[in-house]
C-alpha cells in the first residue's frame, strides 16, 4: 500500500520561465509530473504560458508570480508569494538571464547583469531555503555558461559598477561569480539537504543568442546551435539525474560533472564575494 507521503506532488519554481530554454524546462518538469511556480516580469505571458501548460499536462497546478527581478524588493515579495504557495520547494531553478551590449543600471543603482545574472539567484535561493529545507531532499540549480571560463579572474570591486563597458565582459564576470556564489554555500546548504549546482545549457537558438551583446561570430554562427529543448534537458537532467544523488557545489556540462575556471573554488574569492552579496542583502 502507497504511504500518503507518495501521493505528494514534487515543487517546481522556475524564473524567465515564458521564453527560450525557461519554457522548455517547465514543459519538460511538467511532463514529469511537477506542481510548477513560475515567476517572471510579464504576468500576460506567464498566463498564456500556464494554460499551455494546462493543455499539455492536465493533472499538474501552475501558479505566476509576477516579478522584476532586477529589483531586490520585487525579490522579496515573489519569495514571500512563492512561500506562501505551499510548504516545500523540490526544484529551484534560476533561468532568468540578461546580455546587454551597453550599459543599464538596476533600481538599486547597480549593473543589470550583476542584479539578475548573480545577485537575484543568491537573494532568492536564500529566501526560500526554508521551503527547500521542508523538502527533505532539494536541488537549486542555477543556469550557468560557458562564457565565464572567458573570465581569467573574477573582479569583485566591478561586479555591481563596471568602470568600463566591453562587450561580453560583464556577463562573462556575473556568470563567474553566480558559479562562485553557489559553490560557497554548498557545504552550508547541504546541511539541510539543499544540493546547489550549476549547469551549461550549451549553445541554443534562443533570443539571447541573437542579442548585439553577443560577440559578432557567435551570432553568425546561431543557426548551428542547439534548439531551446536540448538547453532544457541539460538543466533538467542537471536538476533531476539521480547519477548526481545529493550532490551540491557542482558544475555540470552535458550530463557530466565538468572542471570550473580556478576562481569558483578560490576561498579568498569566496569570501570576499559573500560579504559583497550580504551587504545588500
Amino acid at each position: 500500500m502507497r504511504t500518503q507521503e507518495a501521493h505528494v506532488k514534487k515543487v517546481a519554481v522556475i524564473t524567465a520561465s515564458y521564453s527560450g530554454i525557461g519554457s522548455e524546462v517547465c514543459k519538460q518538469l511538467a511532463q514529469e509530473g511537477f506542481d510548477l511556480i513560475l515567476i517572471g516580469r510579464d504576468r500576460a505571458r506567464m498566463e498564456t504560458q500556464s494554460r499551455a501548460l494546462g493543455i499539455l499536462a492536465p493533472a499538474i497546478s501552475i501558479r505566476t508570480v509576477t516579478a522584476d527581478l532586477s529589483d531586490h524588493g520585487q525579490i522579496r515579495e515573489a519569495a514571500r508569494q512563492t512561500s506562501e504557495a505551499g510548504a516545500k520547494i523540490d526544484l529551484l531553478v534560476h533561468n532568468a538571464g540578461i546580455l546587454l551590449d551597453g550599459v543599464r543600471l538596476s533600481p538599486q543603482n547597480q549593473d543589470l547583469h550583476y542584479e539578475v545574472n548573480t545577485f537575484a539567484p543568491y537573494l532568492l535561493t536564500e529566501l526560500l531555503r526554508p521551503r527547500l529545507r521542508a523538502a527533505g531532499r532539494s536541488v537549486v540549480v542555477a543556469v550557468g555558461s560557458s562564457a565565464m571560463k572567458m573570465a581569467r579572474k573574477l573582479e569583485l570591486a566591478e561586479l555591481p559598477s563596471p568602470r568600463k563597458f566591453k562587450k561580453f565582459k560583464p556577463y562573462a564576470q556575473s556568470k563567474l561569480a553566480v558559479a562562485a556564489a553557489f559553490f560557497a554555500m554548498a557545504d552550508d546548504y547541504a546541511k539541510d539537504g539543499i544540493a546547489l549546482r550549476v549547469a551549461d545549457p550549451g549553445m541554443n537558438r534562443t533570443a539571447m543568442s541573437k542579442n548585439p551583446g553577443v560577440p559578432r561570430l557567435f551570432r553568425m554562427l546561431s543557426f548551428l546551435f542547439q534548439s531551446p529543448d536540448g538547453g532544457a534537458r541539460r538543466i533538467v537532467d542537471a536538476a533531476t539525474n539521480p547519477g548526481f544523488g545529493a550532490r551540491g557545489g557542482i558544475y555540470i556540462e552535458k550530463g557530466r560533472i565538468a572542471r570550473t575556471p580556478p576562481p569558483v573554488k578560490d576561498p579568498a574569492v569566496q569570501r570576499e564575494l559573500l560579504g559583497l552579496l550580504r551587504t545588500r542583502r
